[in-house]
C-alpha cells in the first residue's frame, strides 16, 4: 500500500468514526477507556525461570521449521505465485527464507536472523505483559512440566470462580 492510500484510508476512516458517532476517534477512545472492564479476565503467563533456556527452546524450534522443510514451503509458495511481499510473507521466519531463497543471505545466516528476530519478538511480549499487574506468572525450569502447569492453572481457575 502507497503511503497516499495509506493516507486517504486514515482519512476516510476517521470521518466515517465522526459521522457515525459524531465524536472524533480521541473522544470515542478516551470514554471508551473509563468505562469499567464487561469481562473480568483470568490471564496467566508461561516464562522459564532463566531466559537462557527460552532463548534456547526458541532456537531448536527454529531448527526443527528449518529441519522440517521450511525452505521447501517457502520455495512452494512463491512458485504458486504468492508474492514475497504480501503481509503473510512478512512474518518472522518467512521473510528471513525469502531472502534466501532470493540470494540476498546464505539460509544459515536466514536462520540466525530468525532466532535473533524470534527471541526479539519473545521480549516484547514479555515486556507488554509484565506490565499487567494482574498476570499470573508459571515460571517453567529448563524442561517445562506441563502437568504442573495444568495443575496449577486449574487452581487458578478454581480460583477465578471458573473450575
Amino acid at each position: 500500500m502507497s503511503d497516499v492510500t495509506a493516507a486517504q484510508r486514515v482519512k476516510l476512516a476517521t470521518e466515517l468514526a465522526k459521522r457515525s458517532t459524531g465524536k472524533t476517534i480521541s473522544e470515542h477512545n478516551r470514554e471508551t477507556r473509563a468505562l469499567p472492564p464487561r469481562y473480568e479476565a483470568l490471564t496467566i503467563g508461561l516464562n522459564f525461570q532463566d531466559r537462557a533456556d527460552l532463548w534456547a527452546r526458541i532456537d531448536a524450534r527454529v531448527d526443527q521449521m528449518a529441519a522440517a522443510g521450511l525452505e521447501r514451503e517457502v520455495r512452494e509458495l512463491l512458485s504458486s505465485g504468492l508474492s514475497p511481499r504480501c503481509t503473510a510473507m512478512q512474518a518472522i521466519g518467512y521473510k528471513e527464507f525469502v531472502a534466501a531463497v532470493e540470494g540476498d543471505m546464505t539460509w544459515r545466516e536466514a536462520e540466525e536472523l530468525v532466532k535473533l528476530r524470534s527471541r526479539q519478538y519473545a521480549k516484547r511480549q514479555l515486556t507488554w505483559f509484565r506490565r499487567n499487574p494482574e498476570v499470573h506468572w508459571l515460571l517453567w525450569e529448563k524442561n517445562p512440566n506441563f502437568g504442573n502447569a495444568r495443575q496449577r492453572s486449574t487452581e487458578l481457575l478454581e480460583e477465578f470462580g471458573l473450575g
